[in-house]
């Protein structure tokens, strides 16, 4: 038997937000986090349709196991007995799943005409059959949790790829997501020790959001939506031996936080809670890959990485960050110069310019609305005291978050990565992150007043170097 995670239940999270005023509600109508889940899948499904509807199983081509059982079948299976059931593998054998134009049209024909969608496995069939349910009209939707990798399986946005770009986009809640702790304790090591490097974003991404939305280029900061999950922030650093050495208790904790996070983004309306400059550097390594052919790490595992390297580059900016820098006419510059920057930043992607143009399509509409935040600028300036001091409240300390991925056996480096990232390629991707989509992080302030350049990232990298993290 595996402890539950009993504090995160749907009610306990609806009681901490229970004051929260201009939040979506929580949208996931049944939530089952403990030992035994998957005997809540039948029930869950009759409270969503009758006995006898068409049920679609989607799943990718991964082997998952719980236990000496194949789960795939064995969910087919207890929903054999009361519906019509199809098991359907998106994508093709050997050959990694993305959530592309070409998976989603893959869904969309699997689906068509069923009365629910069950996914079983990875964050991306999740975020692939959350999306062609959502297409379908809303048709009931129930997530099988396989492992504590990424928080897609608790939110209602989905990350997709287009025009060979990740994207995050507007989706659905799961009807019922069920965490069976078995399952998650059966899944590979690595794939939970990527979720402790994902959920380390929890140290830098609240403070990317905060700049964001202070500085008039992001939706209001919710200090509830953070504290939904920082409160739990010394809880997953003491977990870190856990997770390494794969402890029930420590998986059941990180299985409870994962889907807090998820849900948090979800209230919120968006990824940014969560969501910083440490995911636009993952996004980069991952459109790198994809554009030569090459297989992903595990998203949570850059994740984690890059959040180190983003408390190191906060810390770095702030010690030299004069405010009134952002007076200068140099801090707003015209989409005539900055278009070319943003295309030969990804030239080296893809020869064609459609990766580049995709991007710059994004980053011309932050420059747009950058252009015309001046007063709210000023305000900024003339607050910095007060904006410093709610910034420095939200970052991690640098030596603590690489002494917990050195703890929990997450990558603590870009070659420790599985692949290995390339160490040219991770530099490119920590210089130029700002470039790639409409999110404004502390990268980007950095580079408006002049404190982001080569140069400046060698000084950030020889700081990670020194605490063991970084390329």
């Amino acid at each position: 038997m595996i402890h539950s995670a009993a504090s995160f239940d749907l009610d306990s999270i609806r009681r901490e937000l229970r004051e929260a005023k201009g939040l979506k509600p929580i949208g996931i109508g049944e939530l089952v986090i403990r030992s035994g889940a998957l005997d809540a899948l039948v029930p869950a499904m009759k409270r969503l349709v009758p006995a006898g509807t068409d049920v679609v199983v989607l799943v990718d081509h991964t082997p998952i196991r719980r236990g000496d059982q194949d789960l795939k079948a064995t969910v087919a299976a207890l929903l054999q007995r009361d519906y019509n059931v199809r098991l359907v593998a998106v994508g093709s054998d050997g050959t990694e799943l993305h959530a592309d134009e070409a998976a989603a049209a893959e869904a969309d024909r699997a689906i068509a005409g069923s009365g629910a969608v069950v996914t079983v496995g990875s964050g991306t069939i999740t975020d692939i059959g959350k999306d062609a349910s959502h297409r379908a009209g809303g048709i009931p939707f129930v997530v099988v949790q396989t492992a504590v990798s990424v928080n897609a399986f608790s939110d209602d946005m989905a990350v997709l790829v287009r025009n060979g770009v990740k994207r995050t986009v507007p989706s659905r809640w799961p009807d019922a997501l069920i965490v069976d702790l078995e399952t998650i304790a059966d899944a590979p090591a690595d794939m939970n020790r990527a979720g402790f490097g994902e959920l380390i974003s929890l140290f830098t991404a609240p403070a990317d959001w905060y700049l964001a939305s202070v500085l008039g280029m992001g939706d209001p900061f919710d200090p509830r939506v953070v504290q939904l999950f920082r409160s739990r922030g010394d809880a997953l650093l003491a977990c870190a031996d856990g997770v390494r050495d794969h402890r029930h208790e420590a998986l059941a904790e990180l299985a409870g936080l994962m889907t807090v996070t998820g849900i948090a983004m979800g209230v919120a309306g968006k990824t940014a809670p969560l969501s910083g400059m440490e995911h636009t550097v993952s996004h980069m390594l991952d459109m790198a890959a994809t554009q030569a052919g090459r297989p992903l790490a595990f998203h949570g595992a850059q994740v984690g990485v890059a959040a180190a390297i983003g408390a190191i580059a906060w810390k770095w900016f702030l010690d030299r960050f004069d405010p009134t820098s952002l007076r200068s006419d140099m801090t707003y510059p015209e989409p005539s110069a900055m278009e070319p920057r943003v295309l030969a930043a990804f030239e080296r992607l893809d020869s064609t310019g459609a990766v580049g143009a995709e991007c710059w399509a994004d980053y011309a509409r932050k420059l747009e609305r950058w252009g015309g935040q001046r007063a709210q600028v000023e305000e900024f300036i003339r607050d910095w005291p007060e904006h410093r001091r709610q910034i420095e409240s939200l970052i991690g300390a640098p030596a603590s978050i690489a002494a917990a991925l050195h703890r929990a056996g997450s990558p603590s480096r870009f070659r420790d990565l599985d692949p290995p990232a390339d160490e040219v390629v991770a530099r490119w991707a920590i210089e130029n992150c700002h470039l790639m989509r409409n999110r404004f992080t502390v990268a980007d302030l950095a580079f408006l007043t002049g404190n982001w350049s080569g140069s400046a990232v060698d000084e950030i990298l020889a700081e990670a170097t020194a605490l063991g993290v970084g390329l």
